[in-house]
């Protein structure tokens, strides 16, 4: 066995899965884990997010595991960047000895900022890891130059070094995930205990302007359709997995491969419940399929509708008009396919105007679900780069979670603009034919998903309201680049590849 490796999940607490929406794997971590394990080395993998365990108790098992490498990373972004960072200090501070490399989105585009601030960080990870740190951690092992592992910055005597990116993976099937490194019992979802991520593609179609993912992952791949079914099988029987989110960008990009894993589910008859993200454009053009996704076990798919005027949605460079929109949710209504539309507030200056305007075009959608989400600005987006340092009135990176304001909006305050919003989702969500729906849908998993996601929603918008009035500040606009150098906006220089 080789040198030991804690993968570990600092913690972010989210007020959503704090508030009962519940966990999902760290599949980032996980897909870091079974190539790792693969190469000899002994890994542990350690969720502090979902253990919800004080710093002083994970240092504790950070002295009792002994690692020689500690690997961060997280699904946050931005909003988990300063967490992150203070649980590495700490590390640190007490295990100077052990190696740390932080990966993520966030940091394979703030490189530059992050090591020249964190000097605890030995190595950051730009894009995706799964050969770049097992060639990172062999290196040090065999005591080799760090300048030959592609896709790493790190820092050198002479100062920040960049190596070459690493090309990206032609065949994600040679990297297993290391499902075996969780422990099962505390994730779950919507009621359904031991609940998965699981990746089918990776990257998206589309170059939407407010999104990075399609820049992150280089260009659209997959897995084959059979390893997916494969690992969803070993989910179920060897781990008791009930629930499994697809944490894909965009899932039925190419429709022949989609429909090919989708009768693959069918033929395998694992009685999953299945959460998928799809294009409205997606789901039109597959209305001749979404009996078969249906009977595959998709309970759950959710768009990215983003706006309902037509204008801002060319702008954003989106494929669904509000007429796919509209027709995508209708076709998911008659598969008793439950429908989650995004909508970003920000897109447009928002007025009490626009805010009304929103919740009729929601009325006339009339999709199961609104998710109601703030424009932010991440520094390597088209959005984000146009944006104007001085509107951002959000200093604290932990609320850049597309769940609070960042941005000012120049006719609504921050308070009138929450609660236009939570009016919305309220007014929305009780709206008597969707009451009715919930209460007396013939189909039965229908009615208790949508049971079970109501009163989560409702106690997540409890929990934001009490955050918002009493744990949420905010600054004064151009009060952003004094307070905190406009970290979040300086320019990296190296694309990822």
């Amino acid at each position: 066995m080789r040198s030991k490796v804690m993968l570990l999940n600092p913690a972010r607490h989210f007020i959503a899965n704090q508030a009962g929406l519940g966990y999902l794997t760290p599949l980032g971590l996980v897909l870091l884990g079974g190539p790792l394990l693969d190469a000899g080395f002994n890994v542990r993998l350690v969720d502090h997010d979902m253990n919800g365990w004080t710093i002083k108790r994970l240092l504790q098992e950070v002295g009792e595991f002994q690692p020689k490498y500690i690997l961060l990373g997280h699904s946050g972004s931005t909003a988990s960047h300063n967490v992150a960072v203070a649980t590495i200090k700490e590390i640190k501070k007490l295990f100077p000895h052990i190696r740390i490399v932080y990966g993520g989105v966030y940091p394979s585009y703030a490189y530059q900022t992050i090591l020249a601030d964190v000097p605890e960080i030995d190595v950051i990870v730009r894009g995706e890891g799964e050969k770049t740190i097992v060639d990172l951690l062999n290196c040090w092992e065999e005591d080799n130059d760090l300048g030959t592992v592609l896709g790493i910055a790190w820092r050198h005597a002479s100062g920040i070094v960049v190596n070459h990116p690493q090309p990206a993976i032609q065949n994600l099937d040679d990297y297993r995930p290391g499902w075996e490194l969780l422990d099962w019992q505390h994730y779950q979802m919507f009621g359904f205990d031991h609940a998965a991520g699981l990746q089918f593609s990776r990257g998206c179609t589309l170059t939407c302007t407010y999104c990075g993912q399609w820049m992150f992952w280089k260009k659209w791949r997959r897995r084959s359709p059979q390893n997916i079914v494969d690992n969803m099988r070993l989910l179920k029987e060897k781990h008791g997995v009930k629930l499994i989110w697809f944490a894909d960008e965009n899932f039925a990009a190419d429709r022949d491969l989609a429909h090919d894993l989708i009768q693959r589910i069918i033929n395998a008859d694992l009685g999953l419940s299945l959460n998928l993200n799809m294009t409205a454009a997606d789901v039109v053009r597959d209305a001749d399929l979404l009996s078969l996704y249906k009977k595959a076990g998709v309970d759950y798919i959710v768009m990215g509708v983003e706006s309902l005027k037509d204008e801002v949605v060319s702008e954003i460079r989106k494929n669904n008009p509000f007429v796919i929109s509209k027709e995508a949710v209708r076709l998911l209504r008659e598969n008793n396919i439950i429908s989650l539309t995004n909508i970003i507030y920000g897109l447009e200056d928002e007025s009490w105007q626009t805010l009304f305007e929103k919740f009729k075009g929601m009325l006339e959608l009339d999709s199961d679900i609104l998710n109601a989400m703030y424009l932010t600005p991440h520094f390597w987006t088209a959005d984000g780069k146009s944006t104007d340092p001085a509107t951002i009135i959000q200093p604290d990176l932990a609320k850049w979670s597309y769940r609070n304001q960042v941005l000012a909006t120049p006719y609504l305050q921050p308070f009138e603009l929450f609660w236009g919003i939570k009016l919305t989702e309220g007014l929305f969500h009780l709206r008597p034919k969707a009451v009715f729906r919930y209460l007396f849908n013939s189909d039965r998993r229908y009615t208790k998903i949508m049971r079970a996601s109501i009163l989560t929603g409702i106690r997540v918008i409890l929990a934001e309201v009490w955050e918002f009035l009493f744990e949420t500040k905010f600054v004064r606009q151009g009060s952003f680049s004094k307070l905190c150098g406009a970290e979040a906006f300086r320019r990296e220089s190296t694309p990822l590849g």
